[in-house]
């Protein structure tokens, strides 16, 4: 192997265990702040604004340093946290458990496997504590990925979803959340009729379009009436919805067209 190869591969090796090392001082540091949170010790706001800062580091530098699902499950750390209603005692010990794996992936030095990644993932707490259940499907084994911008009705209709049971996982763009479709491959993908790097259509058609993806339940959710939307260039079996109050009824109502209940 050339001198400069070596020497690259040293220095890669060196900031992936920096890497490793620091992700555990900050989890140190979140464990702390959960511990407080549940003795409210002090502010609990900034106590949560603080943890989130560390999630949020941990989640943009896992995969640059070879540990994609520690990113994955950062990132559905603050999912959960967007969608729970409160941060009471019961969901502060969720979000331990959050910690704990990414603690124990990075503790072993390698990203899982594969096989052992979707244990992981089903393993993972939902926002609801206790979920319907149906003679086909039960509701906590559907994976929903959320494509809206950040903000009040994301947070809206991401806490309705929780609500009930289903697995949400938030995307704040279109091109993030195709990055997310064929990683995670959730089951129900709901993006906004307009968003600004593409069309809730165009992005309908993306995924349709991908192998990887093209199994993903497609929803466009829609302020306007379902005549501002052009049907015929959305792909086959693309559903609509409308935000708003009507918008679980009508989702419950898609997932029986689809065969997931009943």
């Amino acid at each position: 192997m050339p001198a400069d190869q070596t020497t690259i591969e040293a220095i890669l090796n060196e900031v992936r265990a920096e890497f490793i090392e620091h992700t555990g001082e900050r989890l140190i540091l979140v464990d702390d702040l959960i511990s407080d949170m549940m003795s409210r010790s002090g502010d609990s706001e900034t106590h949560l604004l603080e943890l989130l800062r560390h999630i949020h580091s941990i989640k943009g530098q896992g995969t640059t340093f070879d540990f994609p699902t520690v990113t994955d499950v950062a990132h559905r750390l603050e999912d959960y946290i967007e969608t729970a209603p409160e941060l009471d005692k019961a969901r502060l010990l969720d979000v331990q458990t959050f910690v704990d794996v990414m603690r124990r992936i990075v503790e072993s030095r390698s990203d899982p496997s594969p096989d052992e990644v979707g244990r992981i993932f089903s393993s993972l707490p939902v926002t609801a504590s206790a979920t319907p259940q149906t003679e086909q499907t039960s509701i906590d084994e559907i994976h929903i990925l959320l494509v809206m911008a950040k903000g009040a009705q994301r947070k809206i209709i991401g806490k309705e979803l929780a609500a009930c049971g289903f697995h949400v996982i938030n995307s704040d763009t279109p091109v993030d959340a195709i990055r997310i479709a064929i990683a995670q491959k959730p089951d129900i993908v709901i993006a906004s009729r307009v968003m600004e790097e593409m069309s809730g259509s165009e992005f309908a058609q993306v995924m349709n379009v991908l192998e990887a993806t093209r199994k993903c339940r497609t929803v466009i959710a829609t302020s306007s009436g379902s005549d501002e939307i052009n049907a015929a260039a959305l792909p086959k079996g693309t559903a609509v919805i409308h935000k708003g109050s009507p918008f679980i009824d009508e989702l419950t109502d898609q997932l029986e067209l689809w065969g997931y209940f009943g």
